[in-house]
C-alpha cells in the first residue's frame, strides 16, 4: 500500500492539493497557499506515522488473540451493539466497585455531623434529622451507593403524606445524596430521578401560595398582638416590632440582633445570625417602623438580649387564635411587597437570594390598601 504524501500544484485553477492514498485509492485536499497545503502535508505524515504504529501493535498480537478480538467483534454486531459500549459499560461498574462502601445509617449520621460543623440552624438541622433517621430507619443496613430512585420512591409513597410534605421529604434526601456525592460515597444522586415533574411542582406552589396567604396576620391581629405585649410585656416588644416590620427571621436573627445593629437609619444583620451567613443591610426602615424603636429606646433603653424568649413569647402569642410558624415574617413580606412593588427590595431586606420566588409566593397575599393600613401601625 502507497503511504506516501506530497502537494501538486495545479496551475489552471490556482490551487495546492496535497495527495496521500488510503486503501490503494488516491485521496485530495485542496488548499489556496502553499503554507496550508505545507502543514496539512505534515499532518497527514503524523496520522500516518500512528497508524502505522497502530498496525505495527496490531501485527505484533498473537494469532490467538487476533481470533479473540475478531470473535469479539462478531459477537457484539450479532448482539447489535458495539464493543466499546459494553467497555464503557464495565468501566462505569469498575467505579462504582471503587466508591467507599458505607451503609446508609452511617452515612446519615455523618452527614448530619458535618452539616451541624456547616452551621446549620437548629430548626432545620431538626427537620433533616427527622427525615433522615426516617430512612435510615428503613434502610439503614443498605449499602449507600446501591440505593436507587425506585428505593426513594418506595419510602416516600409508603408515608401517606401531602404533596408538599413529599416534596420536603424528597429535598432533604436530596440533600444526603448531594453531601455523599461529595464526599465520594456515591456516584449518582438518585433522588433526582425521584423528584416530582413539572406539574406536580405547580400544583405544590400554587398550594404553597394559599397557605402563604393563610399565614399572614391581619392588621387587627398585629394591632392586639402589639398592644398586649406593651401593656403586659414591654421589654419583649422589640422582639415582634422587629419580625413585623423589619422581617427578621424570628429563632436566628430578632432572638440574636444587637441592639448597636439597630437603629433609625437602617438595620444591619450580621452574618453570624444570618441564615446564609451573609451579613445584609434593610433600609429604607417604614416611618412606623422607627417611631416603635425610638418608643423602645425611650422606655428600656437597651431591651436586648432577651431572656427566656420562648416562655415569654409562648404567652404573648395566645391573644391570637391560631399562629402559625414564622407568620410575623410573612406578614412583613407580604405587605412590603404589597405597598412598594419591588420584590427586588423586599428580597434584599429578607435575605433571599433572588426576587423570583418572592414574586410568585407573596403576590396578591394582601391588598394595597391594607398594606396602607399596615404600615400605618404606630405606637
Amino acid at each position: 500500500m502507497r503511504k506516501s504524501v506530497f502537494i501538486r500544484y495545479r496551475k489552471s485553477r490556482n490551487i495546492h492539493l496535497v495527495v496521500w492514498f488510503e486503501e490503494g485509492r488516491e485521496r485530495t485536499l485542496s488548499f489556496r497557499t502553499r503554507s496550508d497545503a505545507e502543514r496539512e502535508r505534515r499532518r497527514r505524515i503524523l496520522l500516518l506515522g500512528e497508524s502505522a504504529a497502530r498496525l505495527d501493535c496490531f501485527n505484533a498480537l498473537s494469532d490467538s488473540q487476533k481470533r479473540s478480538l475478531h470473535s469479539l467483534h462478531e459477537h457484539a454486531r450479532a448482539a447489535g451493539y458495539d464493543p466499546w459500549e459494553a467497555v464503557r459499560h464495565y468501566d462505569s461498574h469498575l467505579k462504582k466497585e471503587r466508591v467507599r462502601s458505607l451503609s446508609v445509617r452511617q452515612a446519615v449520621e455523618n452527614c448530619l455531623q458535618d452539616k451541624a460543623i456547616e452551621g446549620v440552624s437548629p430548626r432545620s438541622l431538626q427537620s433533616l434529622r427527622s427525615v433522615l433517621r426516617r430512612f435510615a430507619g428503613l434502610h439503614g443496613d443498605a449499602a449507600f451507593a446501591e440505593i436507587d430512585h425506585a428505593s426513594i420512591s418506595s419510602f416516600v409513597d409508603g408515608l401517606n403524606v401531602s404533596l408538599r410534605t413529599r416534596m420536603g421529604y424528597l429535598t432533604d434526601l436530596r440533600t444526603l445524596y448531594s453531601w455523599g456525592t461529595r464526599k465520594g460515597f456515591a456516584e449518582v444522586n438518585p433522588v433526582v430521578a425521584a423528584m416530582p415533574g413539572r406539574a406536580v411542582r405547580k400544583k405544590i406552589m400554587l398550594a404553597k401560595r394559599r397557605r402563604r396567604r393563610d399565614q399572614v396576620l391581619g392588621v387587627g391581629d398585629c394591632r392586639r398582638l402589639l398592644d398586649w405585649v406593651r401593656g403586659n410585656d414591654p421589654s419583649l416588644l422589640v422582639y415582634p416590632v422587629l419580625c413585623l416590620f423589619a422581617g427578621l427571621r424570628p429563632e436566628r436573627e430578632a432572638a440574636r440582633i444587637d441592639w448597636a445593629d439597630v437603629n433609625s437609619g437602617h438595620i444591619t444583620v450580621d452574618a453570624r445570625i444570618a441564615k446564609d451567613n451573609e451579613t445584609r443591610i434593610i433600609e429604607p426602615l417604614s416611618a412606623n417602623l422607627v417611631a416603635w424603636l425610638d418608643l423602645i429606646r425611650s422606655t428600656t433603653g437597651n431591651p436586648l438580649p432577651l431572656r427566656n424568649l420562648r416562655r415569654r413569647w409562648d404567652r404573648a402569642k395566645q391573644v391570637l387564635e391560631g399562629w402559625h410558624h414564622d407568620c410575623m415574617r410573612h406578614t412583613y413580606a407580604s405587605h412590603h411587597f404589597a405597598m412598594y412593588r419591588d420584590a427586588g427590595l423586599t428580597a434584599k431586606n429578607l435575605g433571599h437570594p433572588n426576587p423570583t420566588l418572592l414574586r410568585k409566593d407573596y403576590n396578591n397575599a394582601v391588598t394595597r390598601a391594607e398594606a396602607e393600613e399596615f404600615w400605618s401601625i404606630y405606637p
